[in-house]
């Protein structure tokens, strides 16, 4: 049951049972999309006084966010652990935060002129730091291109209206914040007063007693076991679970045992000929120019065989290569069109393409490859085997319905088809094994989420399963109420044996620190007490506040502060993850920062110290703007706007043990 040993057991000289599932999720972003309404807006996710974030404006933010996600990881965006860890309600209430600072901005007067938004959207274009916006404006004339902005917002799927919005928000906010750097500085006493903190150094003696110096305690009874787990059963509790009989339906696992007439692979590949070919393919280089003027030069230089990455850079240019693409993937027509015209080796004269005057290099040439059955003939084999699976599932799941509607219990309706049914369980809501982590093969989301919405003894209908071909009926065999686990349960006893062991390391541990801090006040020396428990003293001079972070990883965060908290002279009994033991220490001296050190780096602590004082008026700002414009928001909108199931959210919100504040419905 490790998954349920959430902050259970946590030890200082080794990693804990189970480490806690933070979902990072930035909703924001860079900023957020803005509408104008006025009014009291019924189907608004967020409202502020006349700025309404709408389901389709949110669930655009959600998925852009979403896919970001599964970029990043590789993985499916775990919509259900989201919401039961709050991170719907967290996007909300910042997404209505941030738009009630915006909405106060504007009442407050700070809105930037049409000219200080062209002017700022020109800065962005030639500083590249939007990507994109160099597009709507002429590279050559420099004039504004209508088309090009029509394009990226398309592109990006938002409105005119909302475009400008956000960039006028952007503004408003930078010159709200920049009137607030310029209005404060932290004053130098007190910068010089946090430098000296981080510069003073201390001297420390200590010596660690081992875990592994601790005798094991003998292997616990059923008794112990039961009492750790009860008292530690606010983390132990498995949540409602439920046992399962399931009937698949796969195209997928039926495909590989049926046998494709060859006539037929002869037909399909007849029929669609040209689709088993291989078209022409070229590798070659783009080098587009600021000024055409500049093709001379770049046609000799590549001519000879200079590098054209070097070529381009001497030009002010960045080149753009092609490897092994067909004429459908180049994104300047009529470069492509002039590419696939060139001989292998050849550079080319001044092409005027769709955007600006470029120079080609063509380095390799692929020929095409007419249609040819023998190549084609495992992937035609393959589809068409495909094909009939899923012609063959669809009909045994209609006969499967038939005999359901007909009154055939699932187990009897799969018996007569020779349909094998399969038991699982008990599986939580997730489906995911409770020692590994993982999920049954058997499971996925969309079945699960119909077992958990059905009563004991209920039945499904037959539904579809994700992919085409793929099909289940799901029986809830029982329902298990949230529980504490038994001693038998798969992986339940071993890691409660764990458990018991290292809280036993740890008393002892802890007893051996407190003998040693006694002796060591009673006037014994530090070597005596240390050789006493088999241990060498160490000594570490010039430990700074300024360090810690590296030190961190050295001595860990509980050493760090014992340290720094002490006065000299002082004793201490501390555990340590990187030393992997009970560290017993002596803070020898403090010395105090040297004034030349403090000078050296007064202004740049002066400088942090302002930025988080600002940062902390901006958070202010935000705080006090959502109560003076009194944002709404609607979580159940944004939740159907994320695509979750209500009867999934309803069952979350019951089962949820936290009373944070509630949104205004």
């Amino acid at each position: 049951m490790l998954r349920f040993f959430r902050g259970f057991a946590k030890s200082w000289f080794g990693p804990a049972i189970m480490g806690v599932l933070v979902l990072g999720f930035g909703f924001l972003g860079s900023g957020s999309i803005h509408s104008i309404f006025s009014g009291r807006v019924s189907n608004a996710v967020v409202q502020a006084g006349a700025r309404v974030i709408t389901p389709g404006q949110f669930q655009k933010m959600f998925q852009r966010n979403e896919a970001a996600y599964q970029q990043r990881t590789g993985q499916p965006f775990p919509i259900e652990q989201a919401l039961k860890e709050g991170a719907d309600k967290g996007m909300v209430q910042d997404l209505a935060a941030q738009t009630a600072y915006f909405e106060m901005l504007s009442r407050s007067g700070i809105r930037p002129p049409d000219d200080v938004v062209a002017t700022e959207l020109r800065r962005q274009a030639e500083s590249g730091q939007a990507a994109g916006i160099a597009q709507i404006f002429d590279s050559v004339t420099g004039k504004f291109r209508p088309e090009g902005l029509a394009q990226l917002l398309n592109n990006n799927g938002i409105t005119m209206d909302e475009f400008q919005r956000e960039l006028a928000d952007s503004i408003a906010d930078g010159d709200f914040l920049s009137a607030l750097r310029e209005g404060y500085e932290t004053p130098r006493i007190y910068a010089a007063i946090q430098a000296a903190l981080l510069l003073e150094s201390r001297d420390i003696s200590y010596f660690v007693i081992p875990a592994a110096s601790v005798t094991l305690p003998p292997k616990p009874t059923d008794a112990q076991l039961t009492a750790l787990m009860q008292a530690h059963s606010a983390q132990l509790m498995l949540p409602e679970r439920r046992k399962l009989t399931i009937i698949r339906f796969s195209a997928k696992a039926l495909a590989p045992t049926l046998t494709v007439d060859p006539k037929a692979i002869e037909q399909q590949f007849e029929a669609r000929k040209a689709s088993y070919g291989k078209p022409e393919l070229r590798s070659f280089v783009e080098i587009p120019l600021n000024d055409p003027r500049e093709a001379t030069p770049v046609i000799a230089a590549l001519t000879k065989g200079e590098d054209p990455l070097a070529v381009a850079k001497s030009v002010g240019a960045e080149a753009v290569p092609y490897v092994d693409q067909p004429a459908s993937t180049i994104a300047d027509r009529k470069a492509g069109d002039a590419a696939f015209a060139m001989k292998e080796g050849a550079v080319s004269g001044p092409v005027q393409g769709d955007f600006k005057t470029v120079v080609l290099k063509v380095t390799k040439v692929t020929p095409p490859q007419a249609p040819d059955l023998v190549a084609a003939h495992a992937q035609i084999e393959a589809e068409l085997r495909q094909s009939q699976a899923v012609d063959k599932v669809y009909d045994l799941s209609q006969k499967f319905d038939d005999l359901r509607q007909g009154g055939a219990s699932i187990p009897v309706a799969a018996t007569k088809l020779g349909l094998t049914a399969i038991e699982v369980g008990p599986v939580p809501a997730d489906g995911k094994d409770p020692v590994t982590g993982v999920m049954n093969p058997e499971l996925s989301q969309k079945l699960l989420a119909s077992a958990f919405q059905l009563q004991q003894g209920g039945d499904s209908e037959v539904e579809q399963d994700g992919d085409k071909g793929e099909y289940y009926a799901v029986h809830v065999d029982q329902v298990l109420p949230p529980s504490l686990p038994g001693l038998d349960e798969p992986g339940m006893r071993p890691a409660l044996t764990q458990a018991f062991v290292r809280e036993a390391i740890v008393t002892a541990l802890q007893q051996k620190g407190a003998a040693a801090q006694a002796a060591l006040k009673a006037g014994q020396s530090l070597d005596v007490v240390a050789s006493a428990n088999g241990a060498k003293v160490a000594h570490q001079a010039g430990l700074t506040r300024a360090a810690a972070q590296q030190l961190n990883q050295t001595y860990g965060q509980d050493f760090l502060a014992a340290t720094f908290d002490g006065k000299a002279g002082g004793v201490f009994a501390v555990g340590s993850d990187p030393l992997k033991g009970l560290v017993v220490g002596h803070l020898d001296a403090v010395k105090p920062a040297d004034p030349k050190q403090v000078a050296q780096v007064l202004e740049l602590v002066r400088q942090r110290a302002t930025q988080s004082y600002i940062g902390g008026l901006q958070d202010a700002a935000r705080a006090a703007a959502v109560k003076m414009v009194k944002p709404t928001s609607d979580l159940t909108l944004a939740r159907n706007a994320m695509g979750v199931d209500p009867a999934v959210a309803a069952r979350i919100d019951k089962a949820a043990t936290a009373n944070g504040p509630k949104l205004v419905k």
